[in-house]
């Protein structure tokens, strides 16, 4: 059906950890600067939930019940389309990997479709359906959609990366899931 993949990256656990350490050596003593920074806003990794063929559900049946579920939840959805081909879904991926504070990623559920997974399964058609939601052009990846409450496109990773641009910000993908 899909799989969660939480992924933890002992690198940036360290790097966030030396990154405080000017902190640790101003904080009171008996107090660890780390340990409050930490606990006020622990870091995640990316609630990644891969949707696969199985059986005869229909991909927007499943698309729309595992949305619902990540509603329920208090998540807000993003809904990604890659392929193993492509080499910015390869870079995407290695993001993907990396944790961040629950402040910017905490309350967002990745639902991954990979066209590989849907070609391989002769179900391109389903796959497509479900794209053209959101996106009539197809073969163009990645598309990454932040979704409204309703399913409905609220903004494509490409523009909000010319918009922050814009106003000075850092384009990064966790920036923009934690200011939208």
């Amino acid at each position: 059906m899909f799989h969660t993949r939480l992924v933890f990256a002992p690198m940036m656990i360290t790097s966030a950890l030396l990154a405080c350490e000017s902190a640790i050596e101003r904080a009171p003593a008996g107090e660890s600067a780390i340990e409050s920074t930490i606990d006020s806003d622990p870091l995640v990794g990316y609630d990644l939930r891969r949707l696969r063929p199985v059986d005869d559900e229909l991909l927007s049946a499943m698309f729309d019940r595992v949305h619902q579920l990540a509603q329920a939840d208090g998540k807000r959805v993003v809904v990604l389309f890659s392929a193993d081909w492509c080499e910015p879904c390869k870079q995407l991926d290695l993001e993907l990997g990396n944790v961040h504070p629950t402040s910017m990623i905490g309350d967002v559920r990745i639902l991954e479709l990979k066209e590989d997974d849907w070609k391989a399964a002769a179900r391109m058609t389903e796959y497509n359906d479900l794209r053209a939601r959101w996106e009539p052009v197809a073969g163009s990846y990645p598309l990454v959609l932040l979704l409204d409450a309703r399913g409905k496109r609220r903004e494509e990773m490409k523009e909000a990366k010319a918009r922050l641009e814009a106003e000075g910000i850092e384009p990064t993908l966790p920036i923009w899931l934690a200011e939208s």
